[in-house]
């Protein structure tokens, strides 16, 4: 029998689902809309630009989705340039520099212009890329080997490895071989809406929590066990919050087994 929760999430997050949606939201006036318009633009643009793509799922760690999606915009606006040969031609410490100025682009500026660096010389200097990060994805490759390409960027641990190729799915309709080995992205979110609903044990142990998770989002739907991750993510940051949820509000209250 199917949990509600994949039946929910086959409906709301199959091949092509959010084409037309914004990958960035307006993160609370810090920016112009303008300014966001171009950065989703930049980012969704995965023909000319798929490494903007890839480099803005390397920096979503340990800060909010809007902010570090922002980040190549905040580069190509003050280099004039998204070239990824022109990004190459940039030393690390000029990255650094841009990301801690009085403005920081990065709860850890240092680090993340690090991992931007390094991604975008692993970009040209890859065997498989040569300069062009759709070599990732393109030709319909395992989902084994598109978690594993991803996971070889400095930075890139198992969530964003699994959350990039879900993002495609749902953003790009980017379709692939197979789809048993893209998990679930455990995050604060998912793990939390995942208890919640009563499909794993409350745990005060995050990595705990993330392995309980991880186990039984493939046990709910083993062919493809990350289809729930968006749907939980949105819940877990839209309803489900730590304190004071709005369940009467949120889509999996019928099977929640919170509060009751």
């Amino acid at each position: 029998m199917i949990h509600p929760l994949v039946e929910l999430a086959k409906q709301e997050c199959y091949l092509g689902s959010h084409v037309d949606s914004f990958l960035i939201e307006s993160n609370s006036g810090k920016d112009s809309q303008e300014f966001i318009e171009d950065a989703n633009v930049l980012v969704h643009d995965i023909q000319r630009y798929p490494h903007a793509f890839v480099l803005a799922c390397i920096l979503d760690t340990s800060v909010a989705a809007e902010v570090a999606w922002t980040i190549p915009q905040r580069v190509k606006e003050n280099l004039g340039t998204f070239d990824i040969k022109e990004l190459y031609k940039i030393k690390e410490d000029q990255y650094i520099e841009m990301f801690s100025g009085e403005s920081k682009w990065h709860r850890y500026p240092a680090r993340s212009a690090k991992f931007f660096y390094r991604g975008v010389q692993q970009i040209v200097d890859s065997e498989l890329m040569n300069g062009d990060a759709s070599k990732i994805w393109e030709d319909e490759p395992s989902s084994q080997d598109v978690v594993l390409r991803f996971m070889e960027f400095s930075g890139c641990g198992f969530k964003i490895a699994n959350m990039a190729p879900n993002l495609l799915y749902r953003y790009f309709a980017i379709e692939f071989a197979d789809y048993k080995f893209f998990d679930i992205a455990p995050d604060i979110h998912t793990t939390r809406v995942f208890s919640r609903l009563g499909l794993t044990p409350t745990t005060s142990n995050a990595e705990a929590a993330k392995i309980y998770t991880i186990c039984k989002a493939r046990e709910l739907n083993p062919e493809f066990p990350g289809i729930v991750d968006g749907v939980c993510w949105e819940v877990g940051r839209t309803f489900c919050s730590p304190r004071n949820p709005n369940c009467m509000g949120c889509p999996l209250n019928e099977f929640c087994k919170h509060n009751r």
